[in-house]
């Protein structure tokens, strides 16, 4: 075929094309030309997904375009080294060093309304007490948000129990928790901390209510109704509700006053025959000596409430929290425990923190640390007396008062190092035990 002959097919061929769009009316003209347009944005946002590289803050953030789905990496890690010296009692505690915490996981959403979380520790002296060769799980839940200020969550997650619950573990303000916290929400022994369970949660700017009920934790290493073993010894998980309320009067960028109060209600299930044990050490987990312990409690059921203050002005925080335990014993009377702490800090810097869904963020300084260009971070001194109390009827589980004193140090909003200093004071079934303990964290969050 030589090229005029070309030509004529091309040029007939155009014109039986455009024929139909010749022929058409306006209103048919104006439709087709919104169907291309449309089609025209479609690939553009088909290929700015395509294109779309993902955001590092710290560690790779992918998102769509039109912010449907996200996933994310996230993890931190914990490091701890403590000295103690004994000055009263014949405990001798471990002198080292401990990798506290190692997580990993994975989060993002699903068409906006849906969220995901799985976090797996498999730092060593973060697993159940109770089990070996544990890859500790922490968050693995659904969460559906597509109402208004609410979010429902299925799956385990924290029970919504005390303000320093609330908090990431990467947001306190020393390195572990006050007593009465680790004594009546350890996971392993008591009503707390990171339980399978459904919950919803109202979030408003000036407060939150959260209602949840949650059974006993999972476990990889199976059994997770019998603490992380093997061969479950007891068949019926405990369970029960958990609820939280929260109110900020004054809710300002750098003035603010919370309220809280906490409550949960447990049955033992089938393990009532040593259904509870409240327990803790000197707020020093390098080593596991326990300074109070009740031993195993034969209950039906247990129960916590607590109350929280805390606020800050600028530079200055303050936060304090009173809990208290009832167990209903199987046999002999009902007893009951209690604990407190308050505790005090203050930004060199000037920074402050973040108040968001009754709870406080950890300090993110203004500039990062850098010789370079003379940045120094953010530095923060910080004191708390804590307090707990085990005795009651015949059940002599101790005494105990810690004083503490600390060092923050926030290079950037992904790094803090932490000094302590502890002075701990216990006496149990007349043996007292008391000493001081410095204990230093290195934390990376991502």
């Amino acid at each position: 075929m030589n090229k005029l002959s070309l030509y004529l097919a091309a040029s007939i061929l155009a014109l039986t094309t455009a024929a139909p769009v010749l022929a058409a009316t306006p209103d048919e003209l104006q439709r087709r030309v919104d169907d291309l347009e449309a089609t025209v944005d479609a690939l553009r946002s088909e290929i700015a997904d395509i294109r779309k590289t993902p955001e590092f803050k710290p560690v790779p953030n992918f998102t769509s375009s039109k912010g449907d789905y996200s996933f994310k990496f996230r993890g931190q890690i914990a490091a701890d080294a403590a000295v103690f010296d004994v000055k009263q009692g014949a405990t001798d505690f471990n002198d080292g060093t401990q990798l506290r915490r190692a997580r990993l996981g994975v989060d993002g959403t699903i068409e906006k309304d849906w969220a995901y979380r799985l976090e797996v520790d498999v730092g060593n002296a973060s697993r159940d007490d109770s089990a070996t060769g544990e890859i500790d799980v922490k968050d693995a839940y659904v969460q559906y948000k597509g109402i208004e200020n609410t979010t429902i969550t299925l799956g385990q997650h924290k029970t919504p129990n005390t303000l320093q619950q609330a908090y990431s573990s990467t947001d306190t303000l020393f390195v572990e928790s006050p007593l009465f916290v680790e004594a009546f929400t350890n996971r392993t022994t008591a009503g707390g901390d990171y339980k399978a369970g459904v919950s919803a949660k109202y979030s408003d700017i000036n407060w939150t209510a959260t209602l949840g009920v949650f059974g006993e934790n999972y476990s990889i290493n199976g059994g997770g109704n019998s603490g992380g073993t093997a061969t479950p010894t007891y068949k019926d998980e405990g369970w029960g509700p958990a609820a939280r309320l929260t109110w900020a009067p004054v809710n300002g960028v750098k003035e603010t006053l919370h309220l809280g109060a906490s409550a949960y209600w447990r049955d033992t299930g089938g393990r009532s025959s040593s259904a509870i044990r409240f327990r803790t050490g000197p707020e020093v987990s390098v080593d596991s000596t326990r300074l109070v312990d009740t031993g195993n409690i034969a209950a039906n059921d247990y129960s916590f409430v607590g109350g929280e203050l805390a606020g800050q002005y600028g530079p200055l925080y303050l936060e304090s929290e009173y809990g208290r335990t009832d167990v209903d014993r199987i046999t002999g009377s009902n007893v009951s425990f209690d604990g407190g702490y308050v505790g005090a800090s203050w930004v060199i810097t000037g920074e402050n923190r973040e108040y968001k869904d009754g709870a406080f963020s950890r300090i993110k300084p203004k500039e990062s640390f850098s010789l370079s260009k003379g940045g120094w971070g953010a530095w923060e001194i910080a004191t708390r007396y804590s307090t707990l109390d085990l005795n009651d009827a015949n059940i002599y589980g101790g005494k105990e008062d810690n004083y503490s004193l600390g060092l923050n140090w926030y290079p950037n909003n992904y790094l803090r190092f932490l000094v302590d200093y502890v002075h701990f004071d216990a006496k149990k079934s007349g043996v007292k035990t008391e000493g001081d303990a410095i204990v230093t964290r290195l934390g990376v969050i991502w």
